[in-house]
C-alpha cells in the first residue's frame, strides 16, 4: 500500500478546485444555509436556546459571585420551558438537520466530478441528490450508532476503574488512604475518558468516507455506505487523521484574522470574513478528503501523478 502525505491530497483538491472556487463556495453555502438561517432567526428573535441557559443561570447568581439563587435559577428555567419560540427554533434546527446530508451528497458528488475532469453542471449540483433525502439521514444516524457502540467499552472502563479505588477504601478511616484512593479514581477516569476520546475518533475515521460512497453509488444502502467506508479505510485511518489534523493551522488563522476584524471594524465585518473563510476551509477540506477516497477507491491508479509532474513536483 503506497502511503501518501497530507499535501498530496491538498494538491489535487487544489488541482480540481482551480478555476471553480466561486461555484465551490456557492454551494457550500447552500449546504449551510438552513442551518445559518436558523441560527440568525434564533439570534434575531431572542430564541436561542444556550443563550437563554447562560442568561438564565448567570441571573440567577449572586453580586458577589459566591451564591446561586436557586429560586431565580427555576424561574428561569421555567420561562424557557414556556417560551414558544425557543421550541420553535428547536422545531426549525432540527429541519435544518434533516435537510443537509441530502445537499452534503450534492457538494460531494460535485467535488468527484471535478476530481474526474467531468463537465461542470454549476451551482444546481447540490440538489443533484435530494433523491438521497432519506438515505442521506440514515448514514448520518447509522455513523453515529457505530461510533456510540465503539465508545461503549471506554465508557464502561471509564466508570469502573474510576470506582475500584473508592470501593477498596470502604471501611477505612484513614483521611490519607480515602485521599490517596479519590485521586487515583480521578487519575483512572481521565485516562479512561482518553481512551473513550480516542475509539470515538477511530469509529468516525472508519465512516468518514460514507458521504463519498453513497454520493458516488446512489443505488447504495446507508449501511453499505459505512461499511464500504470502513473497508475503504482499513489500513488508512492515520493518513485520514493527519489529513483532518493539517487543516487545524488554517482554522486558527481563521479565527486570528476574524479577532483582528473584530477589533478593528466591528462584528458585522468580522462575522462576513468568518463565514467567508469557514466555508472556503471546508470546501478546501471536503475536495480533499474527495481526493483520498478516490486514492483509496483506485489506489494502483497512481492518482495525481500528472497533476505533482505540472506542479513541479511540490506537495506542500
Amino acid at each position: 500500500m503506497v502511503i501518501y502525505s497530507s499535501g498530496y491530497w491538498k494538491l489535487l483538491a487544489r488541482k480540481a478546485l482551480k478555476q471553480h472556487w466561486q461555484t465551490a463556495l456557492l454551494i457550500a453555502l447552500v449546504v449551510n444555509l438552513p442551518s445559518l438561517l436558523v441560527q440568525g432567526m434564533a439570534a434575531v428573535t431572542g430564541n436561542d436556546l444556550l443563550t437563554r441557559m447562560q442568561e438564565a443561570v448567570y441571573g440567577s447568581i449572586s453580586a458577589g459571585g459566591t451564591a446561586v439563587d436557586q429560586q431565580k435559577l427555576l424561574a428561569g428555567i421555567q420561562a424557557i420551558r414556556e417560551s414558544t419560540g425557543i421550541w420553535v427554533m428547536q422545531g426549525l434546527n432540527i429541519a435544518a438537520w434533516l435537510m443537509t446530508p441530502c445537499l452534503t451528497l450534492g457538494m460531494v458528488a460535485w467535488m468527484l466530478g471535478r476530481h474526474r475532469g467531468e463537465e461542470d453542471p454549476g451551482v444546481m449540483a447540490v440538489f443533484r441528490r435530494l433523491k438521497l433525502f432519506w438515505k442521506g439521514i440514515g448514514l448520518r444516524l447509522y455513523v453515529a450508532w457505530r461510533v456510540f457502540l465503539f465508545m461503549l467499552p471506554g465508557a464502561a472502563v471509564s466508570v469502573l476503574l474510576a470506582l475500584v479505588p473508592l470501593w477498596m477504601q470502604q471501611g477505612n478511616a484513614s483521611r490519607i488512604a480515602a485521599l490517596s484512593a479519590q485521586n487515583t479514581s480521578l487519575g483512572l477516569q481521565s485516562a479512561a475518558m482518553m481512551a473513550t476520546a480516542a475509539l470515538a475518533v477511530i469509529a468516525a475515521l472508519k465512516y468518514a468516507l460514507g458521504d463519498m460512497v453513497l454520493a458516488d453509488h446512489p443505488e447504495m444502502s446507508p449501511r453499505q455506505a459505512a461499511k464500504e467506508s470502513q473497508r475503504l479505510t482499513q489500513g488508512r485511518k492515520g493518513q485520514l487523521f493527519f489529513l483532518y489534523t493539517s487543516f487545524l493551522i488554517w482554522y486558527l488563522l481563521e479565527m486570528a484574522v476574524s479577532g483582528f476584524f473584530m477589533d478593528f471594524l466591528g462584528p458585522i465585518p468580522s462575522l462576513m470574513v468568518q463565514m467567508l473563510a469557514s466555508l472556503a476551509i471546508h470546501v478546501y477540506l471536503s475536495a480533499s478528503v474527495c481526493a483520498f477516497y478516490l486514492g483509496c477507491t483506485a489506489p494502483s491508479a497512481n492518482p495525481g501523478e500528472q497533476v505533482i509532474q505540472e506542479e513541479g513536483g511540490s506537495i506542500e
